[in-house]
């Protein structure tokens, strides 16, 4: 039996590939491989928004991998407010990890693509994984935003987001998991 997560990057290569018809370039990018050259870039849509400083960074980067996480890569008020959020974690007894921080738009895009199947080259079906296709909270030098989940438990304990949820608040900070329509459970940001 082949594992679950090969046969969902299968399936998603092949369904890129087949949206390639609209002319736009898709190549191994897509693939579940970690990271590529910028040679196996897919060609930018307008569609997908602007460009962002991660774009520029990572050029060519397998969209359906987070870039890896760095705290410098946040925003010096948010990384505090965070900081604080994940000591308050702690002396509960939970692990907080930083699944995802700065984000590509192209990532954006390609997260925006799930549950959107007309979305130019990264539509499919499936679930909504995010409520807007701008990246700009997790998207430049200073990010505001990122989804954190458990370190030992990832997404599968609700109580860990509930708590995350409080403790974030608590420190002035926006809880995706209280949004109408779409909430992200995992998601924690400094609004402006």
């Amino acid at each position: 039996m082949f594992p679950l997560a090969l046969v969902a990057a299968v399936v998603a290569v092949f369904a890129l590939r087949r949206r390639a018809a609209n002319g736009t370039t898709v190549a191994p990018e897509a693939s579940a491989s970690a990271g590529s050259s910028s040679s196996d870039a897919v060609t930018w849509n307008p569609a997908w928004g602007t460009p962002n400083t991660w774009d520029a960074k990572y050029p060519g980067r397998d969209v359906t991998r987070p870039i890896p996480y760095d705290p410098a890569h946040l925003d010096p008020t948010f990384r505090t407010k965070l900081d604080a959020t994940f000591a308050v974690l702690r002396s509960q007894g939970w692990d907080p990890k930083v699944f995802e921080g700065a984000r590509s738009q192209q990532r954006q895009a390609w997260l925006w693509g799930e549950g959107r199947p007309d979305f130019p080259v990264y539509g499919r079906t499936g679930t909504y994984k995010t409520k807007t296709l701008d990246a700009s909270s997790h998207g430049s030098d200073g990010a505001r935003a990122t989804d954190v989940i458990s370190a030992s438990q990832a997404w599968k304990n609700m109580d860990f987001f509930y708590a995350l949820g409080a403790a974030a608040k608590a420190q002035g900070l926006t809880w995706g998991g209280d949004w109408p329509g779409i909430r992200d459970y995992t998601h924690v940001e400094l609004r402006r």
